[in-house]
């Protein structure tokens, strides 16, 4: 009798669990495919695959994705963003664009559409740039797979990155970090293979934690900017730089005509020696 109580407990507290475990929004896959090109840009493919159950997820999802952070002096950076195309089970999805404080948000779904409760797969397709690092010996894709912003766990999150050259598995490296922005967490698993290169996570990612990933490859693959390219960047990123440059170039200006006009010492006539005194005076 004892044991038939004990089994009944554990089959209620199983039947409980999963009832929970249905019932719960997620994000059952995470993969996007990196395809970087020549001149450096990258197009990307985010396949979302999710379990609503018409709490958070009514309509659809979002997505943010940061345009503007600081590199490692404290310059600004600003990179591209163009959204392409937006899909939910294959079929096109009704998507827009809205700003937030560091980035855009990609809200996918129609406001007068609500889901229900199930799975769903939806898939983005964008490009940006500026995302590549440059070093002495190598190029590097320093990138958060999934973002660090989304409120359900992700059960599995994972990425595959492709060069535009067919660089042997050798001259590649894959690396990564899980969890919180700033952790740096190793569930993880990456290979190499020739041009190309994959990570994906081990265990389930708790909302607010995301998979990064970090590539390195070596110099030629792509082009990289010059020094004057580099510098318009720096300049259109940062505009109180390129204001304050071109207030000092003003101001410099506008202080080089002003004593030139009127400050600048007389001009000298030509100079003849004489060699007998002024009238009125005598020889020393």
């Amino acid at each position: 009798m004892k044991r038939l109580i004990q089994s009944v407990l554990c089959l209620g507290c199983w039947i409980f669990c999963s009832g929970l475990a249905l019932g719960q929004e997620q994000i059952l896959s995470f993969h996007s495919e990196i395809r970087i090109q020549t001149d450096a840009s990258m197009l990307v493919t985010e396949t979302i695959r999710v379990r609503a159950e018409g709490q958070q997820i009514q309509r659809g999802i979002f997505r943010d994705f940061p345009t503007r952070y600081n590199d490692r002096f404290g310059n600004n950076i600003v990179v591209d963003f163009e959204m392409f195309t937006a899909s939910r089970d294959g079929v096109l999805e009704t998507w827009r664009v809205e700003n937030i404080s560091n980035g855009v948000r990609i809200y996918l779904g129609n406001a007068d559409v609500f889901l229900q409760p199930g799975e769903y797969s939806y898939a983005i397709s964008y490009r940006t740039n500026q995302q590549i690092g440059y070093f002495a010996d190598h190029d590097e894709l320093y990138w958060n797979v999934t973002g660090n912003g989304w409120a359900f766990q992700i059960l599995q999150a994972s990425a595959t990155v492709t060069l535009p050259r067919n660089i042997a598995a050798t001259d590649l490296t894959m690396e990564g970090y899980t969890g919180r922005f700033g952790a740096s967490g190793q569930a993880y698993i990456a290979s190499v293979q020739d041009g190309s290169a994959s990570i994906q996570t081990t265990a389930t990612l708790p909302g607010g934690a995301g998979l990064t990933l970090a590539m390195t490859w070596p110099k030629g693959v792509i082009v990289e900017p010059t020094a004057v390219e580099r510098f318009s960047y720096l300049l259109v990123d940062n505009r109180g730089l390129l204001i304050a440059l071109l207030t000092l170039l003003a101001a410099t200006t506008y202080l080089y005509l002003a004593w030139s006009r009127v400050e600048r010492d007389p001009q000298t006539g030509t100079i003849f020696p004489h060699y007998t005194p002024p009238k009125g005076y005598s020889p020393a």
